[in-house]
């Protein structure tokens, strides 16, 4: 995963600077089609699928596409992703007048095997917790990372990952 972070920093360079991969491929376009996977997976944790998934990802990628020039530090580029992402969904939320942040949903009992498994168990969380485990585990982001995409303090971070892992834990043992 560190090589892939480290292969979408080098294109979004080469993007800013309006160069071409070797064989005339164009850089954007290698750089949305491995943007475009990771956006998605985000944007289903937050949304919990529906119509409202692809919509969301076009605007996100879209929106950086757009401002990718403004992008000072390629570094970076990972968090703003996320944070430009984040925010897509909320705007899109809002604009449907509905919570995404309070919807939780209702669950039917697993046999003992299923709650076993760690992922049934990440099932069950909240959205929330579902999109804070995401960012940790799945994208390897840092507690102040995620405090920057979610735009809250990384103490607030901290104790949201601390619930979430309680509540895995309480579902699979």
């Amino acid at each position: 995963m560190k090589s892939e972070k480290i292969y979408i920093e080098y294109l979004v360079l080469k993007a800013q600077a309006g160069e071409k991969l070797p064989a005339e491929q164009q850089v954007g376009d290698e750089l949305f089609t491995l943007l475009r996977s990771k956006v998605k997976a985000f944007v289903l944790k937050i949304l919990s699928g529906g119509s409202d998934v692809e919509d969301c990802v076009q605007a996100t990628l879209l929106q950086v596409f757009n401002k990718l020039s403004q992008l000072k530090n390629p570094k970076a580029f990972h968090t703003w992703l996320y944070r430009i992402a984040y925010s897509s969904c909320m705007d899109h939320c809002r604009k449907k007048s509905h919570d995404v942040d309070v919807e939780t949903e209702s669950f039917a009992l697993f046999d003992i095997d299923q709650q076993l498994d760690v992922k049934a168990a990440i099932a069950r969380l909240t959205e929330e917790q579902q999109v804070i485990i995401f960012l940790f585990y799945y994208e390897g982001f840092t507690v102040a990372q995620m405090g920057h995409i979610l735009n809250q303090p990384t103490g607030t971070i901290k104790y949201q990952l601390f619930k979430a892992r309680e509540q895995i834990e309480k579902l699979i043992t």
